[in-house]
């Protein structure tokens, strides 16, 4: 029984009847992938589409495009090489560049042949290579628990049956029966950083210990399972505690914090999965400082326009929404039965009721309806003012929320009502009939 049968046996149920992509690129690993898938072929009823992605960034790249198409015609194999154009023009993030190409037609292939699973050729060397390669810069647990054998990969799973099989290995069988693969010339160049774990420092930890391979399988196999218990409690208090909102997420700070504290750093990181992509290490640590600061308010710029806030007991995770406020002013004379439309969800009216309500006197007319300015003092009662700016923080509103503050102004031009948070103060000695019923409503605007 070949590796490849081994694990498929272990990890698909009905693996014999299933549809399989190969990421065939001819060196050594995936093209003794290739030839065992073939083997199971000629006993199982497995179908196989093979993809070379031709990245032109070297010259064997034309030599190795003819290997695997002539190894796929001999053996009657589907074969599909996609080119990477862009490839020799690129001077900078190639390796990553060349990766997000080489995925994308993985998917694109998967999808077209309705495969459940996409299969790659990375081995117990290329997992050790990662598991250093992250240590050493810096990452979140799952970056350092390194590649998994199997992952959610399109409509299916990409699955990686070499990862606890030595290079060391896959040249014997090759070797054994005569496969045809190519060797990487810029492997051997230390200009790349994966290349410089492969030729300096591997062999040093391998030289400590010949079985540092397994080592780093039981190390990164134990990190994989703690992670799974530690993504289900991750979950079930996300899902009573995680509010979505029409461009993000929140959460209470209070219950926040009540978790262990490595859960915390697990939240943040699953909750920015929801944003596309994993915070990095720094971002969690800052995330985390935010939280626990005595600053009761504050925003933390984050990648591709989403910033985490802190307001006071409520923490958000949110696309920034660039919004330009533009001064605008209403006078009104007296009593009116047409509705006020300050925005294109904000409404006042003297005879439709329903939202936020005040009492205004009859005294205060003409009123004006502005928003908010610089130096703003509201009247508190009679002579007594405060400056907008200390009752805002005083009463805890959001700063998204002052910018757009709506200020009521009486005839002696003194400000007495903050639309949606503050009422007039004075008005309990007056008759009903001086009295006049204003009502504001703020409307959620759909995000569909």
């Amino acid at each position: 029984m070949n590796e490849v049968e081994q694990f498929l046996e272990r990890n698909i149920l009905n693996w014999q009847q299933e549809s399989y992509v190969l990421a065939v690129s001819g060196g050594v690993d995936s093209m003794v992938l290739l030839e065992q898938f073939f083997q199971l072929q000629k006993k199982y009823p497995i179908i196989i589409t093979v993809v070379h992605i031709h990245h032109h960034l070297r010259q064997e790249s034309d030599d190795e495009e003819v290997m695997v198409r002539e190894f796929c015609r001999k053996r009657n194999l589907s074969v599909e090489v996609y080119h990477w154009e862009e490839g020799s023009s690129q001077n900078s993030a190639i390796e990553e560049k060349a990766r997000q190409f080489r995925y994308e037609k993985l998917k694109e292939s998967q999808q077209k042949h309705h495969a459940s699973y996409v299969v790659v050729a990375h081995h117990a060397d290329d997992q050790a290579e990662t598991v250093l390669m992250k240590l050493t810069r810096g990452s979140t647990l799952e970056g350092i628990a390194g590649m998994k054998p199997m992952r959610p990969f399109g409509k299916g799973y990409l699955i990686r049956p070499f990862l606890t099989v030595d290079k060391k290995a896959l040249y014997e069988y090759a070797s054994m029966h005569q496969i045809l693969y190519s060797e990487d010339t810029t492997n051997q160049s230390v200009a790349y950083t994966r290349n410089r774990f492969r030729q300096e420092m591997i062999p040093l930890f391998k030289k400590e210990n010949p079985k540092f391979n397994q080592k780093i399988q039981k190390f990164t196999t134990t990190l994989q399972e703690q992670q799974e218990l530690i993504g289900t409690i991750t979950y079930q208090w996300m899902e009573q505690a995680l509010v979505e909102l029409p461009n993000g997420w929140s959460w209470n700070k209070d219950n926040y914090l009540k978790q262990p504290i490595g859960l915390q750093k697990v939240i943040l990181v699953e909750i920015s999965k929801k944003i596309g992509g994993l915070l990095s290490t720094k971002n969690v640590s800052d995330i985390h400082k935010a939280i626990l600061s005595d600053t009761s308010q504050l925003s933390l710029n984050l990648p591709k326009g989403w910033i985490f806030q802190k307001r006071y007991q409520q923490l958000f995770l949110v696309k920034k929404e660039v919004e330009s406020i533009v001064y605008k002013e209403f006078r009104v004379e007296k009593f009116q039965t047409e509705d006020i439309v300050l925005s294109k969800d904000e409404i006042v009216s003297f005879t439709k009721e329903g939202g936020w309500e005040m009492m205004i006197s009859c005294e205060d007319f003409p009123l004006t309806i502005r928003r908010r300015k610089s130096g703003d003092s509201l009247l508190l009662r009679s002579n007594q003012h405060q400056s907008l700016r200390r009752y805002c923080i005083n009463e805890k509103i959001p700063k998204e929320e002052r910018e757009k503050l709506w200020v009521v102004e009486n005839a002696a031009k003194e400000i007495i009502a903050i639309l949606g948070f503050r009422k007039p103060q004075s008005l309990s000695k007056m008759k009903e009939t001086d009295k006049i019923r204003v009502f504001y409503r703020k409307e959620e605007v759909s995000t569909c």
